[in-house]
């Protein structure tokens, strides 16, 4: 087996340093991370790598996932405010954390960055020729400290915004999965009666001269479509959500789209709660970085989401460009709460923005958590009253020819 030198640190800051024999450089990195040390580097102290060792390492690529997560990112954001404040270099940082990430695709745009860097792009060029992953906050926040020369502390604040997201996005899956199963159960209940009780039922029922009540002739019916054309409905259905995601792409069904969801009775107060949250998060995270307060409104426009309220806060940055007040356009605007205008208003007197925005985004938080919660106890009771319905309905359409065929039989 090859030989491998490796410099780590404890989490009291001490550093460790050692030489193991291991058959690839990320087995290493693993064992290491297990042992709870964070990697500065690692190394083979012989230029070349066996074949073993190859393999291995191809091996283990092919075990990395494709899809990139919030957990990669702020796995990134974490380990490199980490490691640059080690005093470790801003490459040598991405070479570690390209190694540790679990996604293939990750790794490589991060391989790419580096190869960006040096060749004399700063961070925030390179992070910025991937906007379908490095948003227009990550994009502003390194810049802030690449401007500041204090990369490691917004970065370690991002992680901070970043975990708690993905906290957040936690309980709500959590709290939707028991719906998600109702109607999965649902679902399959009906599709087994359509499949398996309907046919033996309708070949029972053929036997006898009776005309079938209206409710049983419509379901046999609306069985016998399903049966002949369920493949078609299933295709459709494949081919419909392949177009919407298209649509979705071009700039007018965007904000088409957006603007018809902030309608929806139900939907719309979910909504506006998520785009407050992400608004006034974004507005914490960025002024705590030390942005400027316009460059700050801009990007946070660009990151929101929802083109309605992207257009509504541009319209406030211009205002505010122009010497007004942030607490006063946001009144101003209308869609945004007196609380956002009021708690602005505050900060401004203050003098204490960020701190404002923080108190506010987690409000928001608590508030979107609780709307969730209510419409999940909501709809609980709801799919199990549909369900009921349903499985009465087919039973009751079974039984009413079952009670004629057993009147004819006791007539003769």
């Amino acid at each position: 087996m090859p030989k491998y030198k490796y410099v780590a640190k404890k989490k009291d800051g001490k550093t460790v340093k050692g030489v193991e024999d291991i058959a690839s450089q990320k087995e290493l990195v693993a064992r290491l991370k297990s042992r709870g040390l964070f990697i500065i580097s690692v190394n083979p102290l012989k230029a070349s790598k066996s074949k073993t060792s190859s393999l291995f390492s191809f091996l283990n690529t092919k075990q990395k996932r494709s899809s990139i997560k919030l957990h990669d990112l702020s796995f990134f954001a974490r380990n490199l405010s980490t490691t640059l404040s080690s005093g470790v270099t801003l490459l040598r940082s991405l070479e570690i954390i390209a190694i540790q990430t679990e996604s293939a695709k990750f790794e490589k745009i991060l391989k790419n960055c580096y190869q960006d860097i040096r060749n004399g792009l700063s961070f925030s060029e390179a992070i910025s020729k991937y906007p379908n992953v490095f948003s227009a906050l990550w994009e502003g926040i390194v810049r802030v400290g690449e401007t500041s020369g204090n990369l490691p502390f917004v970065l370690e604040k991002l992680a901070d915004y970043l975990e708690l997201r993905m906290e957040f996005e936690r309980k709500v899956k959590s709290a939707l999965m028991y719906p998600a199963i109702l109607i999965c159960v649902a679902l399959a209940a009906i599709f087994g009666f359509i499949k398996l009780i309907f046919p033996k039922f309708k070949d029972l029922f053929s036997q006898f001269n009776i005309e079938l009540p209206a409710i049983t002739q419509t379901l046999f019916n609306a069985a016998t479509f399903l049966e002949n054309y369920l493949w078609f409905i299933i295709g459709g259905i494949v081919a419909a959500i392949i177009v919407l995601n298209r649509l979705r792409k071009r700039q007018d069904v965007k904000i088409f789209l957006d603007s018809i969801s902030l309608k929806i009775p139900i939907l719309n107060s979910i909504l506006f709660v998520i785009y407050l949250e992400r608004l006034t998060s974004t507005m914490y995270i960025l002024l705590d970085g030390g942005l400027p307060l316009v460059y700050t409104i801009d990007i946070t426009a660009q990151g929101i989401g929802n083109h309605v309220f992207k257009r509504k806060l541009q319209a406030v940055g211009q205002k505010v460009r122009d010497g007004n007040s942030l607490s006063e356009q946001l009144a101003n605007e209308g869609i945004f709460p007196i609380l956002v205008s009021e708690m602005s208003k505050i900060g401004e007197e203050t003098g204490n923005m960020p701190e404002v925005f923080e108190k506010v985004s987690a409000y928001y938080r608590r508030e979107l958590t609780t709307k969730v919660e209510r419409l999940v106890t909501l709809f609980e009771p709801l799919m199990i009253v549909f369900m009921g319905f349903v499985i009465g309905a087919i039973v009751i359409s079974l039984f009413l020819p079952l009670f004629k065929i057993s009147t004819l039989g006791g007539g003769g």
